[in-house]
């Protein structure tokens, strides 16, 4: 019986350990569409701040609902020589502290190659620390599926 308790122990520590130590996840992905660069960074924006007549500046901040949140967007930094470069900043979701997606945009000779990479840090706290254990990469997969499906 007490072999019982000691095995229950160590999987109690080990799993403790395991929750408290991850404080951040990413996911990458790179598929290939065929339009043009400026178009694909429209649609890109559109998914963050839908019926936008233009694209945001750096610093820029707006509200949208991601996850079925809704949260404040940034725009934390663009470039446009030769490659398109972005970031935006997710923050004010309940059990996860800031979501970034970094995007890439580059020519090709039939169209565009994006680099997405999606980045997730949780909250400080044990339900969310538990919660971000489980769940925190298939809810980056999802929204890396869904910015591949938007092409």
């Amino acid at each position: 019986m007490i072999w019982y308790l000691r095995v229950f122990g160590v999987f109690v520590l080990v799993f403790g350990i395991a929750v408290f130590r991850q404080n951040e996840t990413q996911v990458e992905r790179t598929w290939e569409v065929t339009n043009k660069p400026e178009l694909v960074q429209k649609v890109l924006y559109d998914s963050f701040q839908p019926k936008s007549s233009r694209l945001p500046v750096i610093g820029e901040s707006w509200e949208t609902k991601i996850m079925g949140e809704t949260v404040k967007c940034t725009t934390t930094s663009a470039n446009t020589q030769g490659q398109t470069e972005f970031q935006i900043s997710a923050e004010g979701f309940k059990h996860y502290q800031i979501l970034k997606e970094s995007y890439r945009v580059e020519t090709i000779q039939n169209g565009v190659r994006i680099h997405g990479k999606w980045e997730l840090e949780t909250r400080p706290n044990t339900l969310s620390k538990l919660l971000f254990l489980f769940f925190s990469d298939a809810d980056l997969d999802h929204i890396a599926q869904g910015k591949q499906k938007l092409f």
